[in-house]
């Protein structure tokens, strides 16, 4: 019996060991992976820092294998400019063209160096071209609708002295049919050129004709 618990302790111990054992290599092989990534990550900021020295000794004339690289950098460099811009805008912001300090985009000059600030120049003009425009817009239609008006009345006004005219001269035919009898019955015509009189007028404003004894 006693040997029987002597060898199941040693198994036990065994099986603890290699327990122990694997969990302190998995450990080290954790710790190990970290630190190649560490150092991975140090060997790519290294390339960076030799492209980036390498632009700044040789950017203007760099050696053909590398041109392609340098220009598609400048490129992305002044996209990342462009979007900076934007970003700056729609918050109201701009740069100061002289000393850099932010600024809102409406300030006519800068708080910081006093330089004028273009970009608020070139807003107020826009504002100003842009109200300049509406104006004349809103001008140009209320003339083309007056105009219309105008035609619209004229050319009434023809049809009803037309009428009034067939009727003077053949008082024997039909009169022009009533639309609107209510409108027609307070309406009084003068009988010797025909034009509307305004209701409660004793002489025809047109010829001057005595309207009413």
């Amino acid at each position: 019996m006693a040997s029987f618990l002597d060898k199941f302790a040693d198994k036990v111990n065994s099986i603890s060991n290699k327990v122990v054992e694997k969990t302190t290599n998995g450990t080290e092989n954790i710790r190990l992976s970290n630190s190649i990534k560490d150092e991975e990550r140090q060997i790519n900021n290294d390339y960076i820092a030799i492209g980036k020295k390498y632009i700044e000794l040789f950017g203007n004339s760099p050696a053909p294998e590398f041109a392609e690289f340098i220009n598609d950098i400048k490129k992305r460099e002044v996209l990342i400019n462009e979007y900076r811009n934007k970003i700056k805008q729609n918050k109201g912001k701009v740069n100061c063209q002289n000393c850099g300090a932010e600024i809102d985009t409406t300030a006519a000059f800068c708080d910081k160096c006093g330089t004028k600030n273009p970009v608020a120049e070139q807003i107020a003009r826009e504002k100003a071209e842009a109200e300049a425009k509406a104006a004349a817009e809103a001008a140009a239609k209320a003339q083309a609708q007056a105009q219309a008006q105008a035609q619209a009345a004229a050319a009434q006004a023809a049809a009803t002295q037309e009428q009034v005219n067939a009727v003077m001269n053949n008082p024997s035919a039909p009169q022009p049919e009533n639309n609107n009898a209510e409108n027609n019955n307070n309406k009084v015509f003068c009988k010797n050129c025909g034009n509307e009189i305004v209701n409660g007028n004793i002489f025809c404003t047109n010829c001057g004709t005595r309207i009413s004894e």
